[in-house]
């Protein structure tokens, strides 16, 4: 199992931010709800749109879509996995190769 995951941030939060656009004028700049704006603010993944709901939302907010977007490769999860392997194959290997403990050194010597 593969966790070859990346990601593409959405950042209109941030660009709405930076720029003072609240929802409201958001929404009457591109036609859509207050609502539909909140959904596509407080999201972090590349929300499914129309190309043409993208050219709208960059004519009003004066960005280019790269504004709107950041790829962010999921490197931490493949190093946990990387890792957990590692770690499973260590156990299986060392686990006939525990040092004897007192008792089956004794049961040894006393055989």
């Amino acid at each position: 199992m593969t966790m070859d995951k990346r990601v593409i941030r959405w950042k209109l939060n941030e660009i709405m931010a930076q720029k003072r656009v609240r929802n409201k004028d958001l929404a009457e700049g591109i036609g859509i709800t207050e609502t539909s704006v909140y959904r596509l603010r407080k999201t972090d993944t590349m929300p499914r749109m129309s190309p043409e709901r993208l050219n709208d939302i960059c004519q009003f907010l004066d960005c280019q879509p790269g504004d709107l977007l950041i790829y962010i490769p999921d490197t931490d999860a493949e190093m946990v996995e990387k890792n957990q392997q590692k770690l499973s194959k260590r156990i299986a290997t060392t686990k006939h190769q525990l040092p004897k403990t007192d008792e089956e050194v004794t049961e040894d010597i006393a055989a």
